[in-house]
């Protein structure tokens, strides 16, 4: 599938406006705080994905994003995330480049 696979899963979840609440939900000790992209930035603990870990993404100008990484492949990265596409859950996946991942929290 090429860089730009979008998957919708869901429009009605409780969190599908905000990616850090939908994300805690997945993984419970994901920290609070998470405004900016420079909060998001100091919790990055892990440069190596692994499934069951939270992308910080480099969106936007100050808000940045997270992402709940689903499954590592050989030259891809497919993650869950609320709220990439506003008010839906989805599933992406591509390169660390192509999703602008800039480093990983590992609970």
């Amino acid at each position: 599938m090429s860089k730009n696979y979008l998957l919708i899963l869901n429009a009605t979840d409780k969190n599908r406006f905000n990616c850090v609440l939908w994300a805690r939900e997945k993984v419970a000790s994901l920290p609070f705080g998470l405004w900016t992209i420079t909060d998001k930035r100091k919790i990055i603990n892990s440069n190596n994905p692994k499934a069951g870990s939270v992308a910080i993404i480099k969106t936007g100008f100050i808000w940045g994003h997270v992402a709940v990484v689903v499954k590592v492949g050989s030259n891809h990265i497919t993650i869950k995330e609320a709220n990439f596409k506003y008010g839906k859950i989805t599933e992406r996946h591509g390169t660390e480049k192509d999703l602008k991942i800039v480093g990983y929290f590992k609970p």
